[in-house]
């Protein structure tokens, strides 16, 4: 397993081949870390790629094409060997195509590329994926970056570091809303009907935000999926009130998520698709928040990581 690193006058980041994986974000100014360590104790991943599916199946399974297929939580591609397609001085991509072994359960060619560009303070992270089948492809794709909360020195941030209690110091910010209307999980499905996440008013370097704070009972009900482009900026913010991070996205949903145990990170998630809801019917191209393409098509999406 190879890792790649990439820089500018701004920021460090390293790439696994190992899922294709981004697993470090350096501000050099400071020698500070923002990628979460993959500390086994709470979370053994840095910010893995969701695909061909977002989240969880109903019994783990759907049906397609009267064929009734398993497969585990978030797809497959994470914990896959990816390919190093091409690197520069700022930018990197991975490449993962199908073979015989994941079509047994996912039964769709497909070339799945990922790549991480350096622009200024940010880390754009790109995804492309292409349909090589002679049929329509149904496929979902999300980011599931863990971010230190609040950043860590880069000497502090091996596993085994025990900062706990610190992300309880920290708040979420949304810009631009007051009120979310997020869906929760109900034994790793989504939930019938939606419950709101009340927020309070910030204004941050002129920017409307709605805020909460990250206590120690946050996320003991699981992960909250916000839908509908509610917003497209979540940012993280220090003790001291001033962001430190921000991922800003055009994703028609997003996650929010932590252990229920006071890890020192939270998880922002750009997602194209989640998980099922409680009602599905399994069948895959009925699947909410699914994406369609045609043979020969390419799907083309990012998000940025903005670093403060």
């Amino acid at each position: 397993m190879a890792v790649h690193t990439i820089e500018n006058e701004k920021l460090k980041i390293q790439v696994s081949d190992h899922g294709g994986e981004l697993i470090s974000i350096i501000k050099k100014e400071t020698g500070q870390e923002y990628i979460w360590n993959a500390d086994a104790a709470y979370w053994g991943r840095h910010a893995p790629v969701l695909f061909p599916i977002v989240g969880g199946l109903k019994n783990k399974t759907y049906r397609y094409n009267k064929k009734e297929y398993i497969l585990g939580q978030h797809g497959f591609a994470r914990d896959m060997e990816f390919e190093l397609a091409s690197k520069a001085e700022c930018e990197i991509w991975h490449r993962l195509c199908s073979n015989e072994s994941t079509k047994e359960i996912y039964p769709f060619d497909f070339e799945l590329e990922t790549g991480f560009r350096l622009f200024q303070n940010q880390v754009i992270v790109l995804w492309r994926v292409q349909n090589r089948s002679t049929k329509e492809m149904y496929f979902s794709i999300g980011g599931h970056p863990a971010f230190f909360c609040p950043p860590v020195m880069k000497k502090e941030s091996e596993p085994g570091f025990d900062c706990c209690g610190q992300r309880t110091k920290c708040e979420i910010l949304f810009e631009g809303v007051s009120v979310l209307n997020t869906r929760m999980l109900e034994s790793g499905l989504a939930a019938a009907s939606l419950e709101q996440l009340k927020l309070e008013k910030k204004i941050v370097g002129g920017k409307q935000y709605g805020g909460i704070f990250v206590t120690e009972d946050l996320f003991d009900r699981d992960a909250y999926i916000i839908e509908e482009h509610q917003t497209r900026e979540v940012a993280l913010a220090g003790p001291d009130g001033k962001i430190f991070l921000a991922v800003k996205f055009d994703a028609p949903l997003f996650g929010l998520w932590a252990p229920k145990k006071n890890a020192p990170f939270v998880c922002i998630e750009p997602w194209y698709g989640r998980c099922d809801g409680v009602d599905a019917d399994q069948v895959l191209e009925n699947k909410a928040y699914i994406n369609r393409l045609e043979p020969g098509q390419v799907f083309n999406k990012n998000y940025h990581i903005c670093i403060y």
